[in-house]
C-alpha cells in the first residue's frame, strides 16, 4: 500500500512539474508573437536608434531561443525580470497587487464551499419539497448568466439605483460584497449540484436503506455515509472552484476596477509587458496546479481504491 502511494505521489509530482514547464514555454513564446512592446508604448514612433537601444537593453534583439535561455538562467537565480513599463522588478509589482486578489479569492472560495455544500445537503434531504424545486429553477437560470453580466446588474441595482454599495475600487468591507457575489455564484451552483446528486445517488443504494431500517438515524446516515461517498466528486468541483475564482477574478476585477492582479495582468497584456505577463500567468498557473495536486492526494486518502497498481 505504501509503495502504491509513493508511486502515485511521484507520478502526480512529475506531471505537475511538466505542466508548469509547458505553461512557462507557452506563455513565453506566445507573448512575443504579439509583437514588439515598444511599438505599443510609443504609438507615434520613436527617434532613430531608440527602438534598437530599448531592444538591446531588454534583450529583445536576441533570438527567441536565446531569450528563453537567458530568462530561465535568471529565473533559476530568482530574477524574474524588470517590467518594461514600470521599470521595476515584476515580483515587486505583482505582490503589491496580490494581497487584494488573494483576499477577494479566499473570501469567494469560502463563501462558495460553505453555501454550496450546505445547500447541496439541504436539497438532497428535502428533494421532494417545493422550496427545493424553486431553488433548482433559480440556480439553473443563474448558471446560464455570465459573471460579468451579473456584475453589471449588481452595479446598476445596488450602485446606481439604490446607492447602497460602492461600484469600483477596494478598501472597505462594502467593496467586497458585489465582487464576491459575482465570483461565488457559479461555484456555489456547481458545488450544490455535485453534493446534492452525490447524496441522492448514495441514499438510493441498498446498504443505505438497510442502515436506515436498522434504526440508524437519517441525519447520521447522510453525514456519515452519503456525504462521504459524495466527497470525491465534491473535491473535484472544489478544485474547479479555485480555477473559476482565479480566472473569473480577471474579468470581475476589471469590471469593478479592483486594485488586484486582474487589472494588473489585463494592463500588462495590453502593454505587451512580457516579464510581468510571464510571471503573473505562471504564478497563477502554479497555484491551480498545486491545488489539483493536493486534491489528487486527498482523493487517494479519501478512497485508496482510486489508485491501484499505479493507475487511476
Amino acid at each position: 500500500m505504501k509503495g502504491q502511494m509513493f508511486r502515485y505521489v511521484l507520478k502526480k509530482t512529475l506531471v505537475s512539474l511538466c505542466t508548469v514547464i509547458c505553461v512557462l514555454l507557452f506563455v513565453f513564446f506566445a507573448a512575443r508573437l504579439t509583437g514588439n512592446p515598444f511599438e505599443v508604448m510609443y504609438p507615434e514612433g520613436m527617434e532613430p536608434g531608440q527602438l534598437e537601444k530599448y531592444n538591446s537593453e531588454f534583450g529583445l534583439d536576441q533570438s527567441l531561443i536565446q531569450q528563453f535561455a537567458d530568462y530561465m538562467t535568471n529565473v533559476l537565480h530568482g530574477d524574474f525580470g524588470i517590467s518594461l513599463v514600470d521599470k521595476r522588478p515584476v515580483k515587486e509589482i505583482f505582490f503589491e497587487k496580490a494581497m487584494e486578489t488573494f483576499k477577494l479569492g479566499i473570501i469567494a472560495f469560502l463563501v462558495s464551499v460553505t453555501i454550496g455544500v450546505a445547500n447541496g445537503i439541504f436539497m438532497a434531504v428535502n428533494q421532494d419539497k417545493m422550496i427545493c424545486k424553486l431553488i433548482n429553477h433559480i440556480i439553473s437560470a443563474l448558471y446560464a448568466i455570465p459573471g460579468f453580466v451579473i456584475a453589471i446588474i449588481l452595479i446598476m441595482i445596488f450602485g446606481y439605483y439604490f446607492h447602497l454599495l460602492p461600484t469600483f475600487g477596494g478598501g472597505t468591507p462594502a467593496h467586497y460584497i458585489m465582487p464576491v457575489i459575482c465570483l461565488s455564484v457559479g461555484p456555489i451552483i456547481s458545488i450544490t449540484r455535485h453534493v446534492s446528486n452525490g447524496i441522492k445517488e448514495t441514499l438510493s443504494q441498498d446498504y443505505i436503506r438497510t442502515a436506515v431500517s436498522k434504526g440508524i438515524g437519517r441525519k447520521q446516515v447522510i453525514l456519515k455515509h452519503a456525504f462521504r461517498n459524495a466527497l470525491i466528486p465534491t473535491l473535484t468541483v472544489i478544485g474547479m472552484v479555485v480555477v473559476d475564482v482565479i480566472t473569473g477574478s480577471m474579468v470581475v476585477e476589471t469590471v469593478f476596477s479592483w486594485p488586484g492582479l486582474g487589472m494588473t495582468l489585463v494592463n500588462s497584456v495590453m502593454n505587451r509587458d512580457f516579464p510581468l505577463i510571464q510571471f503573473g500567468v505562471v504564478f497563477l498557473s502554479v497555484i491551480v496546479i498545486i491545488t489539483n495536486y493536493i486534491l489528487d492526494i486527498l482523493y487517494m486518502i479519501v478512497d485508496p481504491r482510486i489508485e491501484k497498481g499505479g493507475t487511476i
